[in-house]
């Protein structure tokens, strides 16, 4: 069901938020520069590189960068914006440490992005995927090669490498990024976002400094000023939004303006029946949540089984969940309606030396629960003579 209204006012005039701590998202830029390989450098998906700022990727490839020449490289273009946003300008402000490249070349084959998409998965701490100039495939459309990329998430997912994809449609127009996901038919999926082309570097970079339990429309651009934006009416903004599309504007209230993303959608946004997800956020916060339970519970795998180590991982999983509670970042369980976040540990019913997450998740700010059912596993059992 469509939101009748885009979302309004995120701040308090008499105060400035500022978030404290430690919490950026890492992410991997997959994408298209132009390169061709070279000694120790691969275009074809295959090799990633990490870097730490803009001044050890703007270099040569023969000097460890990626290039220097942002007309021709579209990912060093991305990355000038997403730094220039990602620089911190004030004490508690996030920063992003480091992040992680992977050179498809010119970009125009589904090989190399499809190798990318494999490379990308061998860096768990990478929580973001980051495609630039995917719609440059000449043998895959854009709408394709995104549900590929979900599909690939959705593997690792299952191998608790939890992780989302953002992509955009170069020199799109607003109906060309709506065509991209329809509410029946299109991608879909919570760990899937479109961009406006815009400031796509900054965007994500704005994505990746925010808290996992802070929506990231709620806090300012670092870098940007007010006029940037496409102007838009409310009208074409309650499209883009109702369709699952991430796009910026300037929010307006007297005669001060904020520079934010409109709200962080999925393209689960545009479904008919939107799930609790739709929102990155609360995708962000539950799956922050279901880390911290891995964590915990890890030891558990190979360890000797005795009665009492489901009521032992159990408190920890308790101990995990009254913590984010407290924190109010997600909703406690509430046993006469049913709703809020419950999560308990069991012996699989299939495999004999497996332990099940079952149950929900509710961050705040979503109505209905997400529901979770995960197998921590042991190594498989090799029978022996």
């Amino acid at each position: 069901m469509p939101i009748s209204k885009i979302p309004g006012l995120y701040f308090d005039e008499s105060t400035e938020f500022e978030v404290v701590g430690t919490g950026a998202k890492i992410p991997v830029i997959i994408g298209t520069t132009g390169n061709s390989s070279a000694t120790g450098y691969a275009v074809d998906g295959t090799q990633i590189n990490k870097f730490s700022s803009w001044e050890e990727v703007n270099r040569t490839i023969a000097n460890g960068g990626i290039g220097t020449d942002t007309s021709t490289n579209k990912v060093l273009a991305f990355l000038k914006d997403f730094f220039e946003e990602a620089e911190v300008r004030s004490p508690g402000q996030l920063g992003v440490p480091y992040i992680y490249v992977i050179d498809v070349g010119a970009g125009t084959t589904k090989t190399s992005w499809t190798n990318a998409l494999t490379t990308a998965k061998t860096k768990p701490d990478a929580t973001v995927e980051v495609y630039v100039g995917a719609n440059n495939i000449s043998d895959y459309t854009l709408a394709a090669f995104l549900a590929g990329a979900a599909a690939s998430i959705a593997t690792e997912t299952a191998n608790l490498n939890l992780r989302v994809g953002f992509g955009t449609q170069e020199n799109a127009t607003d109906a060309n990024l709506i065509a991209l996901n329809p509410s029946s038919g299109g991608i879909l999926s919570s760990r899937i976002g479109i961009c406006e082309d815009q400031l796509f570097g900054k965007t994500i970079a704005r994505i990746c400094t925010t808290e996992y339990y802070i929506e990231p429309g709620y806090l300012e651009y670092r870098s940007v000023t007010p006029g940037t934006f496409k102007a838009r009416t409310k009208a074409e903004e309650l499209a883009l939004q109702n369709a699952g599309i991430i796009f910026n504007h300037d929010e307006r209230v007297d005669t001060d303006t904020y520079c934010r993303i409109n709200l962080s959608t999925s393209t689960s946004f545009a479904a008919t029946n939107r799930p609790a997800d739709a929102l990155f956020h609360a995708r962000f916060n539950a799956d922050h949540l279901l880390r911290q339970i891995f964590k915990a519970v890890y030891p558990q795998i190979k360890a000797n089984e005795i009665v009492s180590n489901i009521v032992k991982n159990q408190t920890k999983v308790d101990a995990i969940v009254a913590e984010e509670v407290r924190a109010e970042r997600i909703i406690p369980y509430n046993g006469t309606t049913g709703e809020g976040t419950l999560l308990r540990l069991v012996e699989s019913d299939s495999e004999p030396y497996d332990m099940e997450l079952v149950g929900q998740i509710q961050p705040v700010n979503c109505t209905v629960a997400i529901n979770v059912k995960v197998t921590i596993k042991n190594p498989a059992v090799v029978a022996t003579a």
